[in-house]
């Protein structure tokens, strides 16, 4: 689902305010590369699928300035 314009207001103060983001960025970045060692070591597909599952959640969280950006930017044309 795509983000709406109301809760990419509420998330702009977070995703714009450096002091903010970038500890929680730093952050979502050590448990990617922690999940990315789970992943090469996985030796159940179970395993696999479900850290796959957490690096593609960790990269959505860590695009969610620029999706915010674009929401944010985003024309209210839906004619």
């Amino acid at each position: 689902k795509m983000l709406d314009k109301q809760l990419a207001r509420k998330l702009a103060p977070l995703v714009k305010n450096k002091a903010h983001w970038e500890p929680l960025e730093e952050y979502l970045n050590s448990l990617k590369t922690l999940e990315l060692q789970v992943l090469v070591a996985a030796t159940l597909e179970q395993e696999m699928f479900r850290s796959q599952g957490k690096m593609n959640l960790l990269g959505r969280l860590l695009e969610l300035p620029q999706v915010v950006n674009e929401v944010l930017e985003r024309k209210e044309d839906n004619g």
